[in-house]
């Protein structure tokens, strides 16, 4: 395994989880594929006590807001009270600026400390945040070539402190990316270099025998997800995480919850509110109007704005939800 990972793919495919496991299996030496026989409440408690007891593993999410003065470093304002001659406090303040560490810069400087154990830094929706800004210089010695150790070690000089600044051998970088937001095409190239990239993609197989009032779960999300990726791509279908708790709770009052605050506002998300696409992936068009979980209406113009007014709209139709659906077995079946 590299020491710089992505696991990319659609949402609901399990990236964030497996994190967790490849963390590990980097720090026990395990391969992952053996790490993921292991319970995940067995894996989740060495994963806590690596991260809150060992400090072996550190995680950060990337946003738009997030930059290389929280990743790396940059200036801190800190107040000081001023003192007289005596010494004693006034109620003067003042500011001077403290050079801070950022996550990763702290986090690289305790694996230094102890080269004799791997950490592991995990960056959640690494595609979210300006990476060229974030990362900075640190572009440069991230690369496994380049880490302190390496025959081609290489540090580089810091924006606010000045100092020389090496990434240890003893780091691993795991970071996650949601292809729905953002196509791996569009990350930095010099970024794409460094890292490894293993594709993570909806799995039926762990649906395998979840069946609700005769509906097979496997099937279903299989039928949405060729659906999908014919009306848009294999980058947008819909992962298995999703429906996951049917394999503890296979009811229709589950299967309805997931439906409706999960799988339809992904799927306006995905079309841009395109209900007629929505309806196709829906099975809707095959069904009766009462099975339908988007429906279509024709708007009376001349009911609504009179008779003799002169309307030229582009939409002759409204789209509603029918909130009846979601408690109708039908409406699964017919997908």
């Amino acid at each position: 395994m590299g020491a710089n990972i992505i696991l990319y793919g659609p949402p609901g495919t399990g990236k964030t989880y497996n994190t967790v496991a490849y963390a590990i299996s980097i720090i026990y030496g395990r391969p992952v594929r053996e790490v993921m026989r292991d319970s995940y409440d067995e894996l989740l408690e060495k994963y806590h006590a690596l991260k809150t007891l060992y400090g072996q593993i550190e995680f950060t999410t990337f946003h738009q807001s997030f930059g290389y003065e929280e990743f790396v470093e940059g200036i801190k304002p800190i107040f000081l009270q001023v003192m007289n001659e005596k010494g004693e406090r006034t109620r003067k303040e003042e500011m001077i600026y403290k050079v801070d560490e950022g996550v990763f810069k702290r986090f690289c400087t305790e694996a230094s400390k102890n080269p004799d154990e791997k950490f592991v830094f995990i960056i959640d929706e690494i595609n979210r945040g300006n990476v060229s800004k974030i990362f900075g210089e640190m572009i440069t010695v991230i690369e496994p070539t380049k880490r302190l150790g390496q025959a081609e070690a290489a540090t580089v000089k810091l924006a606010y402190s000045q100092e020389m600044f090496g990434v240890p051998e003893n780091i691993y970088i795991i970071g996650t990316m949601n292809t729905a937001d953002r196509s791996i095409a569009m990350l930095d190239t010099a970024l794409r270099r460094r890292f490894d990239f293993v594709e993570m993609l909806p799995n039926p197989d762990l649906l395998e025998g979840v069946v609700v009032e005769g509906i097979d779960i496997r099937q279903l999300m299989s039928k949405i997800n060729k659906r999908v990726e014919i009306l848009v791509d294999r980058d947008h279908t819909i992962g298995h995480a999703y429906y996951m708790q049917l394999r503890s709770r296979p009811t229709l009052a589950v299967l309805a919850h997931i439906f409706k605050n999960a799988i339809i506002p992904l799927l306006q998300e995905y079309f841009y509110d395109d209900y007629e696409k929505i309806r196709l992936v829906l099975g809707d068009t095959n069904k009766d109007e009462n099975e339908q979980f988007v429906r279509v209406t024709a708007i009376d113009y001349a009911q609504i704005f009179g008779a003799k007014a002169e309307l030229y709209l582009e939409n002759d139709e409204v789209y509603t939800i029918n909130n009846a659906a979601f408690a109708n077995i039908n409406s699964y079946l017919k997908i």
